[in-house]
This record gives C-alpha cells, sequence and structure tokens, in this order.
C-alpha cells in the first residue's frame, strides 16, 4: 500500500496550486465537535457542498459517508448515524458535548445554517435516546492568542491551516489576506485529497467489522428471541438478559479495537501526507490537525 499512498501524497501537494480564486456562490463552513469531528462546506441551499473530517476518530465516521448535494438535514442524521454505529457515542455516553462554530461571507446565513445543523444533531442525538448537549465551541488561551496576533479568528487560522495543506506553495502571511470563500475553495480540495487517502482503507475496514459482526449478530438476535419467549412463558429472564449484555459487550469492544487500528492508519497518513508538503513549502510545519483525537479533546476551552 506504501507506493499507492505515496503517489496520492504527491498527487495531493502538488495539484491544488491554481485554485486560490474565490468561489461564486456563498458557503458556511461548520466544524462539529463530539470527537469524532467533522467539517461541513453547506450553500445557501442547504445542501452539502463539501464533508471532511477533523480527526482520526472523523475519519472513520467519514469513510462510508457520500455527504455532498445532500441536504444539511440528511447529512447530519447520517453523521449520526455512523458516530453511533461505531460506538464513539451511545447510551451511556456520561454528558456527552458537541460543539459547533461556523465561518462565511454572509452573517445570516452563517447563523442560521449553524442553529439548523445543532438543532439537527441534538434531534438526531435524541431519535437514538442519547441526549446531548449542544453548544458554541470555545477556543483554549493559546489557540485564542495565536488568532489575535495574526489578526484573524480561531476557525479562521484553522481554515487557513487547512487551505495550507491543499496547497503546498501557500504561505500563511498571504493566506491571511484570502477571504473565507477562497479559503474554503483550498482546503476543500486538500480534504477531497485527504478523503481519497483514507479510501485507500475502507475495503479492509469494512470487511474486518463485517466479519466481527457476522458472528456477534446472529447470537445477539437469538437471545433477543430467547429472551421474548422466556417473557412470553412467564420465565425469569435475568441469565438470558446477562448472557446478551455480555456478548454485546464484547462485540463492542472488538469494534472499537477495529477503530482503533484504523485510525491509527489514516493518522499516519495523515501526518505523512503533511510532511510532504511541509517539505515543498521549504519546512514550515503547518499542522492543523494534530494526530488522532487530540485535536477536540477539550474542545471548550478548558484544555
Amino acid at each position: 500500500m506504501a507506493m499507492p499512498l505515496m503517489m496520492l501524497f504527491v498527487g495531493a501537494c502538488a495539484g491544488t496550486s491554481n485554485s486560490s480564486a474565490a468561489i461564486e456562490e456563498s458557503l458556511v463552513y461548520t466544524t462539529i465537535e463530539v470527537n469524532p469531528g467533522i467539517g461541513v462546506m453547506v450553500n445557501e441551499q442547504h445542501r452539502v457542498v463539501y464533508a471532511h473530517a477533523l480527526n482520526g476518530d472523523g475519519e472513520m465516521v467519514m469513510l462510508q459517508l457520500q455527504l455532498e448535494n445532500k441536504p444539511i438535514e440528511d447529512a447530519i442524521d447520517e453523521i449520526v448515524g455512523e458516530m453511533i454505529a461505531l460506538k464513539f457515542i451511545d447510551q451511556e455516553s456520561v454528558d456527552p458535548k458537541a460543539y459547533f462554530d461556523s465561518i462565511g461571507t454572509n452573517n445570516n446565513a452563517q447563523s442560521q445554517i449553524q442553529t439548523l445543523i445543532q438543532n439537527r444533531l441534538s434531534n438526531a442525538m435524541t431519535g437514538n435516546m442519547i441526549s446531548i448537549q449542544t453548544q458554541t465551541r470555545t477556543y483554549t488561551t493559546l489557540e485564542t492568542s495565536e488568532a489575535t496576533e495574526k489578526g484573524t479568528t480561531p476557525l479562521k487560522l484553522r481554515l487557513i491551516k487547512q487551505a495550507m495543506l491543499a496547497d503546498n506553495a501557500l504561505l500563511e502571511t498571504e493566506a491571511l489576506a484570502f477571504s473565507p470563500q477562497s479559503l474554503l475553495e483550498k482546503a476543500k480540495h486538500g480534504a477531497m485529497q485527504m478523503k481519497q487517502i483514507a479510501a485507500t482503507l475502507v475495503d479492509a475496514f469494512v470487511e474486518a467489522r463485517q466479519a466481527i459482526q457476522a458472528i456477534y449478530l446472529p447470537q445477539i438476535q437469538s437471545l433477543n428471541e430467547q429472551i421474548a419467549t422466556a417473557i412470553a412463558n412467564s420465565e425469569d429472564p435475568a441469565s438470558l438478559e446477562l448472557a446478551l449484555a455480555t456478548l454485546r459487550a464484547e462485540m463492542i469492544a472488538e469494534i472499537q479495537a477495529l477503530v482503533l487500528e484504523f485510525r491509527q492508519q489514516t493518522v499516519q497518513a495523515r501526518m505523512t501526507w503533511q510532511n510532504q508538503c511541509d517539505d515543498r513549502r521549504g519546512g514550515s510545519s503547518s499542522h492543523p490537525q494534530g494526530g488522532g483525537s487530540s485535536m477536540v479533546s477539550h474542545p471548550s476551552g478548558q484544555g
């Protein structure tokens, strides 16, 4: 796999240098950080123009999702469904929170779309019996200080770093003068390249997850049927329910271990890609996404 990945890295770093022209349609870029972290670009018709992962957990969520041109409401439902399917969040999660931030050229659209996304995610979680707090992301002192020093906002600085990964010739001093729309266009191209890299792992990931489910799901179904029969016959289902809980826990543990394994591979791919781009820029490191889940470990600014 090393050779195909290397070819992708070269294409990613070298193939986006002519995309700095501002795009015509008005877009809003919103980050959604439950850990997984996802970024979505939404147009004025409330349709997804592009969606990409912000960290390793997000890579796993996005592997099987094709959200482009879908209504943002449907996209959020799919994102939540995949987060739950991969066991990043469930009914047992303690005090779960989702953090949001948005940037765009139209302030009314920006506020409206962020609110729409927050409400839809909250409703989707509630529909799965998960109560989650939603709030606007606040940033760490370090993030805020760096952005203030450079005369911008923390989210725009994150977007600048995404754009710098996409275009190895782009310098931060130049990117700071770009409009959000131009940065969105560059970041979109970079995210498409990262998705191509992650996609090289998707078949193996899906196959491995299906193999785990093929072992456990028939047993879980059988136990559910046995519990229903016991209850119908006024028998005590306690031992069956304990066996069911144990079986589910084992399946979840195996899936989580699988996610961790593939997440590490996507993180390594991202780091290699980043290093390739840094080398072409002359060694100036942008590091927008960090490693694994750490980028969103303290989204409320408490870290």
